[in-house]
């Protein structure tokens, strides 16, 4: 799928804990059709026990003071065995004001009980549904 370049939400980074990636702002929303964040990720694993990663887009309406986790992927469970795959999170705002824009920012939440938790992912967006 094409996406575009200039609205990458996050560069390729690894992280072992959770991570809330730098706001975009979308001064006028989405587009009726709305948009998909696409996450690609590899290297997900963790040393031992269990820990799951969830991505989610966090919205501000308020020019990033407040943030809502308002769109959430279903969650990735870690384990020794090195994982890697892509999924796309849809998603559909419109702004409450026009002064403050709406940021998104993408969110990597990683919790549980196991040691050692890692991913490396990086997310980009995409048109929403045709």
């Amino acid at each position: 799928m094409p996406t575009d370049a200039l609205l990458a939400l996050q560069a390729s980074v690894t992280k072992t804990a959770t991570f809330n990636g730098a706001a975009l702002i979308l001064p006028t929303g989405t587009p009726r059709r709305g948009l998909k964040a696409r996450v690609i990720y590899s290297a997900a694993a963790n040393a031992s026990g269990s820990n799951t990663v969830v991505f989610s887009i966090d919205v501000s309406y308020d020019g990033g003071s407040t943030w809502n986790s308002d769109f959430l992927a279903p969650p990735i469970t870690l384990s020794t065995t090195a994982q890697s795959g892509e999924i796309a999170i849809p998603f559909e705002i419109s702004p409450t004001s026009v002064i403050n824009g709406t940021q998104i920012r993408l969110t990597a939440t990683i919790a549980g009980s196991g040691t050692s938790p890692t991913i490396t992912y990086q997310g980009d967006i995409m048109l929403g549904r045709p």
